[in-house]
């Protein structure tokens, strides 16, 4: 008898701190350093990522981004006229992923400037990406 006043008691507390604590909420948050947020932001980080093309007015441009784990970065920009003068420009931003997937990224370079990098694919070297809207390939060395 004593057994099954036992029993019946653990039963009882087991039910009670059952429905005394459900479940715990978990919520997803970009940012929530998840594996496949650190592989994703280490691989990003693990390099500078190049590009250099010719723009519709003939001009060379080579591209060079650096991002760091703290979520800044740098931006260099060389353009190149036909008659071998060219500019340089350096720029910082501050970057984090825009979505849960971890495929875009947001760039802001201050006052109010933002560039997008969306759809983005990384691996075997590559950083292919829509860049304000326009597909890019940087390529790491």
């Amino acid at each position: 008898m004593k057994t099954k006043a036992r029993k019946f008691m653990y039963i009882a507390m087991l039910l009670t701190l059952t429905l005394a604590f459900p479940s715990c909420d978990v919520e997803l948050e970009l940012g929530n350093h998840s594996l496949e947020y650190r592989e994703r932001t280490a691989y990003l980080c693990s390099s500078d990522w190049q590009d250099d093309w010719y723009d519709d007015y003939g001009y060379h441009r080579f591209q060079v981004l650096r991002f760091y784990p703290d979520g800044t970065g740098e931006d260099y920009l060389r353009v190149q006229d036909a008659y071998g003068r060219w500019d340089e420009y350096r720029y910082t931003f501050v970057w984090d992923w825009y979505d849960a997937f971890y495929t875009s990224i947001r760039l802001n370079y201050g006052g109010g400037d933002f560039s997008y990098m969306d759809n983005i694919r990384l691996g075997d070297g590559r950083l292919e990406c829509q860049l304000d809207g326009s597909w890019v390939s940087f390529y790491n060395y």
